[in-house]
Order: structure tokens, then sequence, then C-alpha cells
């Protein structure tokens, strides 16, 4: 743009609240409804248009409290009593749609900066992603913007200017940013500050009609005719060592004994853990440090069968190795886990029970099929089963097979289709083994993930739910079995190495799915014990700073060395503020001894503000003629003034008078015009 450009005054101010709308609408997500965007969209464009043609405010004061009464209450009904976020999410919208409508001066933007904000804060409420804080940092910039756009807008439309310069715009927008870049820094320091409450997410249930792939610790794949593939992230672990390969990392979640012949669950023999679950003494131990994403399961996963664990909240640990929480956790949470393969030994008579357990109504020709496989040890039966399902009639497949609109049974899989995901062929093998004799359980979980070399971890994504089978082999023990074929098109499903693809994060994904990482990190997951533990490390790093560049060779710790840090804090806050109010006290005092040409420039100057660009003397005596107001409106004015520009004696009280003379006399000119 050209330097000299002009911008108009009244639309800037409006485009900049429709922009903080827009990020607002972003952070609210799809949990914004869509009526009350479709009123803000409609709003914003008539807002937009009338400040463009000067024609705002649309409708008379009554008819916009009339308007936002009647929004309010429809946002009340639809939203639901008691669905409080719900409730402000819409009343946000439906009142930055009102103030759309008379978007004039800076009361009002004022207004619709706070609007955001809150609007904002009840984003907070509502996800907790690094996208959040780009949009909150985005809505404070385009804040400040407008803040310091409005005054310069409403004084030009007083004077009748035309526009501003693009200069004049362009160092706002540089001015606010650089701002905001000081603030940053501050704002951090706040945060490690001050405490925090963790909140609850707002959970949303999923389109009804489809299944989306998972987790789930039941297993009931008959009643489900379609399987959406799901990218969310299900969880973030650091493991150590590395795995060479994706394909052996087999995340446990739930482990299902009963089966009900339409669906499994997890019903254990032995419901709690009496001790530390046995891990064989020779398995070298993995360490996983996860960081789960907030939904609905209270379920933990870890690799193998975990021994020692470091998880922050309560939880209980089945006898089959099983983590389960009292209750799902409303935000992201870390835990600590090392696991190693479980150590052979006997089943106890309830287990083996459960884990022959078949329901008495399976179909005879089930039963038949089984009895093809029987005979020879366990292994042997096992290697005879994987066989089959490996051979090609099997294919896997998402959505139901022709002929089943509505979700096959697990006997049409067996005995008819041979086409399924990975819940069929688990609770296919683990029936076909309970019938031969073989004692089998499901297990589901995650199989797979995707590394991030960025920081150092993997990506389990809710694509990658799977479900297999551990049999219990004599002298093995638990023997994880996977009957699920690989797919034949990359990417289209679920294991065998269907959910491995790719098995490393795309490289233009590894840096911003490490900002989502680091801001889990750093700013979610910055508990109370984290705090303290940040200032202690602080405290201390100073101290040795503070030791090493003594000059004396022995500095003593004192025992209750964060006291006198607090103390020394707070003589430092004291003294700034001491200083900044001696530095105000002496520019006030400086101010008292200006010479008279100061003062006399400041008078000529004060007359611009009324549209008066030459300040050459006795060129202001025709102007107090054209001002469209009586003179005796302007004749007080004038006369201080004239003491200021041309008198003897100018002086501070003089400008203070003559500054409160003329905002007197622009409100006269406003309501004349």
């Amino acid at each position: 743009m050209m330097p000299g450009l002009r911008l108009p005054t009244r639309s800037v101010g409006s485009l900049v609240a429709a922009l903080m709308g827009v990020f607002l609408l972003l952070a609210l997500g799809s949990e914004a409804a869509l009526w009350a965007t479709a009123v803000w969209v409609v709003a914003t464009g008539l807002g937009l248009y009338g400040a463009w043609h000067g024609r705002l405010p649309w409708f008379s004061a009554a008819q916009r409290w009339m308007l936002g009464l009647f929004l309010l209450a429809l946002a009340l009904l639809l939203a639901g009593w008691g669905n409080w976020l719900a409730m402000a999410s819409q009343t946000v919208l439906v009142l930055l749609a009102v103030k759309a409508l008379e978007m004039r001066s800076q009361r009002d933007f004022y207004q619709v900066a706070a609007l955001v904000l809150l609007g904002m804060g009840v984003a907070a409420w509502l996800r907790v992603g690094v996208l959040l804080g780009i949009f909150v940092l985005a809505a404070l910039y385009l804040s400040l913007l407008g803040l310091l756009w409005q005054p310069l807008a409403d004084a030009a439309v007083e004077r009748t200017t035309e526009g501003l310069r693009w200069r004049d715009f362009r160092y706002m927008l540089v001015f606010s940013l650089v701002f905001l870049l000081v603030l940053l820094p501050v704002a951090a320091i706040f945060f490690l500050i001050l405490p925090r409450t963790p909140t609850p997410l707002w959970a949303w249930a999923p389109p009804q009609g489809a299944a989306h792939s998972g987790f789930s610790a039941d297993l009931s794949p008959d009643s489900i005719a379609h399987l959406a593939l799901d990218s969310a992230t299900a969880f973030r672990a650091q493991i150590s060592p590395q795995p060479a390969d994706p394909e052996s990392l087999y995340w446990v979640g739930a482990i299902l004994w009963r089966d009900r012949g339409r669906s499994w669950v997890p019903d254990p023999p032995v419901a709690v853990v009496q001790g530390a679950v046995s891990a064989d003494a020779g398995a070298t131990g993995v360490r996983q440090e996860i960081v789960l994403s907030p939904d609905n399961s209270n379920y933990l996963f870890a690799l193998a069968t975990p021994y020692h664990l470091n998880i922050p909240v309560t939880y209980r640990q089945q006898a089959d190795g099983v983590l389960r929480l009292d209750k799902a956790p409303g935000l992201p949470m870390r835990y600590i886990v090392w696991s190693t393969s479980a150590a052979p030994r006997l089943l106890s008579a309830a287990e083996r029970a459960a884990a022959l357990q078949v329901p008495a109504d399976t179909c005879p020709a089930v039963r038949a099929l089984a009895a093809r496989f029987a005979g020879g040890s366990g292994a042997v039966v096992v290697q005879r089963l994987l066989h089959w399902f490996h051979e090609p009639s099997f294919r896997y497949r998402l959505q139901a097979p022709t002929g089943y609109p509505h979700g096959q049974g697990m006997a049409d899989f067996l005995l008819h289709t041979h086409t399924g995901f990975c819940e069929y062929y688990a609770g296919g093998l683990a029936l076909l083994l309970r019938l031969d004799g073989i004692p089998a359980r499901v297990v589901t979980g995650y199989h797979g993930g995707e590394y991030n070399p960025v920081g150092n971890y993997w990506i389990v994504r809710q694509s990658m739910a799977h479900a297999w089978v551990q049999a219990w082999l004599p002298g093995q023990g638990w023997v994880r079995l996977d009957a699920t074929p690989a797919l034949t098109v990359p990417g289209q499903g679920d294991s065998n190495s269907g959910t491995l693809a790719p098995a490393v994060v795309p490289g233009a994904q590894q840096l911003w799915d490490w900002l989502q990482w680091q801001w889990i990190n750093m700013v979610i997951n910055l508990t109370p014990a984290k705090q303290r533990a940040l200032w202690e490390s602080a405290g201390l790093q100073m101290m040795q700073m503070a030791q090493s560049s003594a000059h004396t060779p022995h500095w003593p710790k004192a025992p209750n060395w964060h006291r006198h840090a607090a103390l020394a804090y707070w003589l430092a806050g004291g003294s700034a503020l001491l200083l900044m109010a001696w530095l105000l006290w002496r520019r006030h005092r400086a101010g008292k001894g200006k010479d008279v040409g100061y003062w006399r420039q400041r008078a000529a100057r004060a007359l611009r503000t009324l549209g008066l660009k030459d300040v050459r003397p006795g060129v202001e005596s025709l102007f107090w003629q054209r001002l469209p107001v009586s003179a005796d409106q302007w004749e007080s004015v004038r006369e201080i003034y004239l003491a200021q520009r041309y008198g003897p004696t100018p002086d501070a009280d003089g400008d203070r008078r003559l500054s409160v003379a003329l905002v007197t006399l622009r409100q006269s000119l406003r309501e004349t015009s």
C-alpha cells in the first residue's frame, strides 16, 4: 500500500471485531451451536455492510434490546438448563451478533473484546490443545489492535476526517505485535506463580449411525455395520529401550473373559490383584512414559504385563494385569509404567473355568468346525487355527459383507463370509480355541504406533485400536495370538500391519505434533507439585550461581533459604514500585516547570481536535465564526485559548482548563451534527 493511502475509519473496527469472532468460533469448534453461528454470521455481515456504507446501527436501541433478549432466551432454551458450557457459548455468540449490529465507537469495541475473551475462557473448558493457545493469542492481538485504533477512528469521525493514514495503522500493527511479545514472558511468569484448578472437559457423543474405531472395553462386532477410522490421538508414549519395530507394540487395555455369544465382556474371575503381578525374572523391563488423551475410558494402557507403576491418581490393578482408574480423566494424564513378559504359572480353577467358558447356544456347525482342528498338543492346535485364518479366503474389511446390511454374526463370519475386522478374528479365534479345550481370552487395546523423531516419542491413534487373543499353553503361560490378516490396501484399517502405516510421523506433521506434545507437558500437566519443584530447582540454581560467583570459598546455607528468597522478591518488587512512583513524581514536577513557549505550543495544537490544522497566529479568528454552534458555547473556550496562546503567563492549570472546555465543545458539536 502507498504510505499516503487512507483507511475508512468506520470499517476497520468492525472488521477487526469480525476477525476476533472468527477465532472464537475456531476455538469453540464443533461445540458452537449451528444456529448461534448462523445468527452471528448474518449479523456480522450486516455490521460490515453498515460500517462500510455508514448505516450503523441497524434498528433502534429498543429493537436491538428486544432482539438480544429473544436470542438469549432462545440460547437458554435450546442449550437446556444445566448444560452450562453450551449455554455460555451460545450466549456469547448471540451477544456478539447483537453488538455487530451497533459497532460504532470505542465503548462498543471494549464490549466486543470482553465478550470474545469470555468466549475464549469457555473454550478453555472444552479443549486443551495448542490450537487454543494460538487462537487466544490471535484474539489478544486483535483486541489490542482494535483498542488502539478505535479511539483514533472516533476522533477522526468527530473531525469529519475522511480516513486515517495507512502509516498510522501499520504503526499500530507493529506496536501491538511488539507489545504482545513483551507481554508473553510476563504472562508466563504469572502462569508459573498462580495456582490452577484442573477443570473437566466437555464431551460430545459421536454422531449416531456409525461406529468409530477406537478402544472399547467390550467386544460386540455383529452390532456394527460400518466402522469409521478415527485419526485422533489416543495417547503418546516415550519408550525405553526403543522398540525396533512397531509390529511389536501391543498396548493392552482390557482383557475379556466372558463370551456372551453376541459380545465379550471383562468379568475377570479374580477382580483385584492381591500382590504384585509376577514378572519373568529373565525378561528385560520396558519403561513407558505415557500421556493419555482425555476421553470417556477409565482404562490405562501398557505393553505386556506391568510390574512397576507410577500413576498420580487413584487406580486399581486386576489380577490379570489390567489397570483401571476410578473415573475417566478429564484432562491429559501422565503416568509411567514398567512392563515385561509375565512369568509362566498354573491357572487356578476359577481362571481355567472362565477361560474355557462358551455360550450354551453356540451353533453346532461352529462346534463341528472347531473339531476339525482338535487333536495333539495345544501348540499344534494353535498353529492349525492360525494357518486357517491366514488362508487367502479370509479378508480384512471395515464394511459389513454384501447381504449383511445390519452386520453379521460370529457364525456367519466363521462359516460363510470370512470377511470382517479385528473383532471378528479375535472373537472367532478365542471361541474355536475354547471349543478345542485351550484356555483363551480376548484382549482389546492398540497395536503399533507412529514414531516422531523430533520429540523421541510414539503416537498411538484411535484408528490403531485392535483386538487379539491370549491363549494359555503349558510351560509358556499366556501367549499372544493375532489372527487378523494384513491389509491389501495400506492405511485402510486395523492390524496386522494396516494400522502401522506409516511407522514414522510424516515430516510435515512432526514439528506440529511435537508442539502439541510440549504444550501438554509444559502447560496442561503443570500441576501444583511440579510448580513447587520448578521453583525449588530455580532457587537452587540461583543459589549455586551466587555461591560460584562469591568471593568467599564457603557460603553458609540457610535452613530456610526459600523464606529469604521470598523476602528478597518482595523487597525487589517494593523497590521497583517506589522507583516508578519517584519517576512519575519527577515527571509531574517537571511539567510544572515548563517554559512559556511549551504551553503556547500546546494551546496551538489543541484546536487540531476541532479540525483547525493551520497553527499560524491569527488564523483561528475566522475558525471560531465557522463553528456550527452559538457563540455563547465557544466564547469561554476562546477566552481560555487566547490566554494560553497569547497571554503573558500560560501554565499547566490553564492547559487543563482548556482541555476540559474543548471536551464540552466537542460534545456540543456532536449533538449538533
